[in-house]
């Protein structure tokens, strides 16, 4: 049970880190492929808005969450 805690601990802070490099208004690199097709399937174009990179405190967030969730992996 507690190794199960462990991995659902370290998903939720890669997915938190996934969320704060996004650059805001823009769909996670894991939802982009599903969002051009759905697109493609509606007859629309498949173009995505595209953005700026996310502010730097928010990237360097996302890294020491990445640093935090190896840090737990490694323990």
């Amino acid at each position: 049970m507690g190794d199960l805690i462990i991995v659902v601990l370290i998903i939720v802070l890669l997915g938190a880190a996934a969320a704060l490099a996004t650059p805001p208004g823009r769909l996670p690199l894991a939802l982009r492929g599903v969002y051009r097709i759905l697109k493609k399937d509606c007859g629309e174009s498949t173009a995505l808005p595209s953005s700026g990179p996310a502010p730097l405190w928010r990237r360097i967030l996302a890294f020491l969450l990445v640093v935090l969730a190896a840090l737990i992996a490694l323990v």
